[in-house]
């Protein structure tokens, strides 16, 4: 974790702070995440498996989305997915027939030429005050990178969030032959929608089933909406 400074004589409660956190891709040659593939076993109800970071939403997340660089087969319809994987989290959507009663609201707030502060070598590049969702070239294996500002108080400030538009491909309504590395931008967005409520990784192999875990596999669409253990993380993390 960054410390990012303050201006001079600013309160120690008004410090900011700043993590990034990754969704990667579980490439078909990729050992490293062989644990990706879609369940056997589905346990998303059964696992109540969670890791937390220390910061959370409270109240009203207002975020912008910048679609300079959208891959045109998703053009039309990315910001519908994107808006819904809020919705889930900020909700508390799931898998297991809790209430989604949460009374977080991620709400999208139009949109903007700003851009993520979110550079090319996942480096966190600023705080601005505005909470960005966009698109741009990210590292080998990486899918998309929040970055999360949340002051001394572990309140999130601002998120900034980059989806790969170079190395992989997406889809927001699965193909009826999906094959390849196509992956889906609901999925991949509901992990990090987490990040920024304060939920990190939990075991690729272990927890399978959960949002949470660090690789999405191709085609995969089955971690849309939150598991058990996604859930009570948010719970945990102070989400009411």
């Amino acid at each position: 974790m960054a410390g990012v400074p303050g201006s001079e004589g600013t309160a120690p409660e008004e410090e900011l702070h700043v993590v990034g956190e990754a969704i990667y891709a579980a490439d078909v040659d990729d050992a490293q995440y062989a644990g990706a593939t879609v369940p056997r076993d589905d346990t998303s109800c059964s696992d109540s498996s969670y890791a937390l970071k220390t910061w959370k939403v409270a109240g009203t997340l207002n975020w912008l989305y910048n679609g300079d660089g959208v891959p045109p087969a998703v053009a039309s319809t990315a910001l519908g997915a994107i808006t819904a994987s809020g919705d889930t989290v900020a909700k508390g959507a799931n898998r297991c027939g809790l209430p989604a009663s949460f009374t977080t609201v991620y709400k999208y707030a139009g949109t903007t030429t700003a851009k993520p502060q979110v550079a090319s070598d996942l480096t966190c590049t600023g705080n601005d005050n505005k909470s960005v969702t966009g698109w741009g070239s990210l590292p080998p294996k990486v899918l998309a990178y929040t970055c999360t500002y949340f002051n001394s108080k572990g309140v999130v400030i601002a998120t900034d969030l980059l989806i790969d538009n170079v190395a992989y491909t997406w889809f927001t309504t699965k193909p009826a032959t999906c094959s390849g590395q196509l992956y889906d931008l609901e999925t991949t967005m509901t992990h990090e929608r987490l990040h920024t409520a304060g939920l990190a990784h939990v075991d690729q192999t272990r927890n399978a089933a959960q949002t949470m875990t660090p690789a999405s596999a191709p085609c995969d669409t089955s971690r849309r909406l939150l598991g058990a253990g996604d859930y009570a993380g948010l719970k945990a993390a102070g989400t009411q």
